[in-house]
């Protein structure tokens, strides 16, 4: 679900379409998840490390020619229950994509309940409709080609449909169904809970994984929505009411956003809509204005100075390194510049990627940036995998404090720009992404041209503007340092360099 690692050129298409966010969001045709589970914190931007970056091509460093570039042409309609719908036609396409959006995810989950938002998007597609349970939902819909899919990221749920475009009044019609009167069987709650149990039991399978997870609970707080892991008896102990009560609270119209795309004639599709989905209302027993989503504030951490903070993993050959601290939120004036400094750090001929690993030989992949969530600081986060991890700490936090000592060459401005803008034209590629694109902004109260706004914005930025938010934004010193290691191999070290080691357990 979230492109973290391998091609930089998808990561950053991603970026500029929805920013950090779209990473959140899932929609159809991208099946369900029980790891996005996992995946909840801390935000993505800690796991962006790159397998293989000397694969990419050179980045070139003039501007490429965008040609004429609009949003794409688009109905708007509301529905008497007030969803909000938009309709973009494609007759090139002979197939009929929706995307049903709601805010809330994972986030939502209650704090003794962590794990029902994605326990209940699973669920509520496996165990079919109240009318077609199960498997007659699945026959259904394979006589007509067509898919439902439910999905929960950690900002948002989504339920979406494909079909063919003659299909199109039927399989809305199962999609309501699915969405307005979900079955919930049991044995469908309990396969999905021993999955997400078993997926727990094997969280820290990769290395990077634990410090992962430990820097978000450190800065965020071991109880923030943004940092929590359910426990396997929190998952034991949910039941189908559970799911249900979820499903309630947060699948309701007036908070959600509805976006299709393909083969229709919109007058067609908005009787459709209105005879199929107009009649959906929030549950009885729920108030008469959508909940907030969770929010939690940043706590005032302060790591103990020149300080590890060591998870122990005995046997392991190369350990894994992250750094990071507080960073910024979408609306923070800084975001552009600090986008153009990621991508001067990262990437096939960034800084770290020729500094720690061509130069210094001391990681096969390093990264490091920002994540710009809408409604809350994110943070920033650098790091990679090393045998020698005191050193490559030393040459790690050496970049990130020249990037606040020094202005970016001209030459890094531009190619940093360029990769930017030569991606751009992929958020242009089919219209059921610039689809899902505009109702993931209209979720989020984002304006529907934010994409040019972003491109405009990442423009205008100067070698200046990017030491400034480095300086402002950027503190090497007061990071927060966490690794995943053998202890007995790399205690030592660190403590020949002036730094205390603190062991720290994940439970």
């Amino acid at each position: 679900m979230y492109p973290l690692a391998g091609d930089h050129s998808s990561l950053r298409q991603l970026k500029v379409a929805v920013r950090d966010l779209v990473r959140n969001i899932t929609g159809p045709g991208s099946g369900f998840l029980l790891a996005s589970m996992l995946a909840l914190t801390p935000p993505h931007a800690l796991a962006a490390v790159y397998d293989h970056p000397e694969a990419l091509p050179p980045i070139p460093t003039e501007f490429p020619e965008l040609g004429d570039l609009r949003l794409p042409m688009m109905e708007k309609m509301v529905l008497r229950n007030k969803l909000r719908v938009f309709l973009v036609q494609d007759p090139d396409v002979p197939l009929v994509k929706g995307t049903l959006l709601f805010r809330g995810g994972l986030r939502a989950s209650l704090s003794n309940k962590v794990g029902v938002a994605t326990i209940a998007a699973a669920v509520q597609r496996a165990g079919g409709s109240l009318a077609h349970p199960g498997t007659a939902l699945d026959e259904a819909l394979e006589q007509k080609a067509a898919s439902i899919e439910g999905n929960s990221g950690p900002e948002a749920s989504s339920l979406g449909f494909e079909c063919l475009a003659e299909d199109v009044d039927e399989v809305i019609g199962l999609f309501s169904e699915v969405l307005t009167a979900p079955a919930l069987p049991e044995d469908k709650v309990a396969l999905f809970k021993s999955q997400v149990l078993n997926i727990l039991e094997h969280m820290y399978d990769n290395p990077g994984a634990a410090p992962r997870r430990l820097l978000g609970r450190l800065l965020y707080g071991r109880d923030s929505v943004f940092a929590r892991t359910p426990t396997p008896d929190q998952i034991v102990g949910l039941t189908r009411a559970d799911v249900a009560a979820h499903l309630r609270t947060w699948q309701r119209p007036d908070a959600a956003v509805l976006g299709i795309a393909g083969d229709f004639d919109p007058a067609k599709m908005k009787t459709v809509l209105e005879r199929q989905l107009g009649g959906w209302r929030p549950a009885i027993d729920q108030p008469a204005q959508p909940p907030a989503v969770p929010n939690t504030p940043i706590p005032d951490f302060q790591p103990e100075p020149a300080s590890v903070y060591l998870v122990n993993r005995p046997g392991l050959s190369q350990a894994s390194v992250l750094v990071g601290e507080p960073g910024i939120s979408l609306a923070d004036p800084d975001s552009y510049a600090l986008d153009v400094l990621g991508d001067i750090l990262n990437s096939f001929g960034g800084r770290l990627f020729d500094q720690i690993r061509s130069r210094e030989g001391l990681t096969y992949s390093v990264s490091g940036g920002w994540d710009s969530p809408i409604d809350h600081p994110g943070l920033f986060a650098a790091g990679g995998s090393t045998a020698r991890p005191a050193e490559f700490l030393e040459q790690l936090q050496r970049v990130l404090r020249e990037a606040t000592e020094t202005a970016p060459s001209e030459e890094e401005i531009a190619s940093a720009k360029a990769e930017t803008l030569n991606s751009f034209i992929f958020n242009f590629a089919s219209t059921n992404a610039q689809m899902q694109r505009t109702v993931i902004y209209a979720l989020l109260g984002l304006p529907e041209d934010y994409l040019f706004t972003y491109k405009t914005g990442i423009e205008a930025v100067t070698a200046d503007d990017v030491l400034g938010a480095a300086q402002r934004h950027l503190h090497p010193a007061q990071q927060t340092v966490v690794v995943a290691a053998d202890a007995s191999e790399v205690q030592q070290s660190f403590e020949e360099r002036g730094r205390r080691v603190i062991p720290t357990a994940l439970d």
